[in-house]
């Protein structure tokens, strides 16, 4: 995805610009960051009083937009319109007949968030596929980490593997969240920072000795103690890890190691990691956990852990305190 927003920039800094945009998909950083950077480029600041128009798919029709696209440009070189969330656009589909013949001396931009148009109907057949339309779809889990350290070196920032993973593991797969985080290293440590698993630790306010995280790795390593000790200062904070997620991250990787050990004895780590669609970090927990358990512990292990996701949602046991939950689970898990 960053590939194409890259080729798409450095069009619009040639000045080369398409009669119509349409920016789509589930992963709605890309959709932004697409449309933002249009914004920034189709138009010097001094030509944008008179010549941008930014709509919102919620407040107008594909008439209304159609009208506002035909205006000529006063003074510029062209026209820009953009509609944010135009999935909301009433009679979206009606505005076929000017992406078929658009005003050329205007840029029309229509930014969906969460959506794709339908490739069956009018709109997407009129657009020249490829050229036009722009679909972001969401990033694989196993790519995640990769996509980091692009943004990382995009504000001038180092960061290794491991420190990009510590990221994902404390703000999930959000890339605005990602991106304005590191937007915060940049200005902390400087052009040329490097970010490390202790600057995330420090600057996102997360404690890897007391998240689900480090609960994982002390149980794949089947080290007891310490699976205890983290189990109870977290259901002091549980806010910051509530019970249901904790049981959701055991579950993915005590779950994925069943299915790694059906890959064979020593399966290539990248083909693994493609198949399970985990970044080659976190397969590291699920081939510890594989080597460490038992098929058919896994199994019995995987069992628990959906219990305990009902007792957590309050199904058959509504009166269970999360910690007495937590607990029991770590027994069966350990022993």
């Amino acid at each position: 995805m960053q590939s194409v927003l890259q080729k798409l920039i450095q069009s619009w800094k040639k000045g080369s610009f398409e009669p119509v945009y349409v920016f789509a998909g589930e992963e709605p950083f890309w959709v932004h960051a697409a449309t933002e950077a249009l914004l920034e480029l189709a138009l010097p600041e001094a030509d944008r009083a008179f010549n941008q128009s930014v709509l919102y798919g919620r407040d107008v029709d594909a008439r209304a937009v159609a009208s506002e696209a035909k205006r000529f440009p006063m003074m510029a070189e062209r026209t820009v319109v953009v509609v944010r969330e135009a999935q909301d656009l009433r009679n979206l589909e009606d505005l076929a007949s000017y992406v078929d013949q658009p005003q050329l001396q205007t840029v029309l931009v229509l930014s969906l968030t969460g959506k794709t148009l339908d490739k069956r109907k009018a709109l997407y057949k009129a657009l020249k596929s490829g050229v036009s339309y722009f679909q972001f779809d969401r990033i694989p889990e196993y790519q995640i980490t990769g996509v980091v350290a692009e943004l990382a070196r995009e504000r001038q920032l180092k960061i290794s593997e491991k420190a990009a993973s510590v990221l994902v593991e404390s703000l999930g797969v959000d890339l605005s969240a990602i991106d304005q985080e590191l937007g915060k290293y940049a200005v902390v440590l400087g052009e040329g920072g490097e970010v490390t698993a202790a600057t995330v630790e420090k600057y996102t306010g997360s404690s890897r000795e007391y998240n689900q995280f480090e609960l994982l790795r002390a149980l794949v390593a089947q080290d007891a103690d310490r699976s205890y000790r983290i189990a109870r200062s977290m259901m002091q904070h549980s806010r910051s890890s509530p019970l249901i997620l904790v049981i959701a991250t055991l579950y993915g990787t005590f779950f994925k190691a069943l299915v790694y050990q059906s890959l064979g004895a020593h399966p290539n780590p990248k083909t693994a990691a493609a198949q399970l669609a985990v970044s080659e970090f976190a397969l590291r927990d699920i081939s510890r956990a594989a080597q460490n358990y038992s098929g058919g512990r896994l199994a019995r292990i995987v069992g628990y852990l959906r219990e305990a996701d009902r007792q957590a949602k309050g199904m058959g046991s509504p009166n269970l305190r999360d910690a007495d939950i937590l607990d029991e689970l770590l027994f069966k898990i350990l022993y």
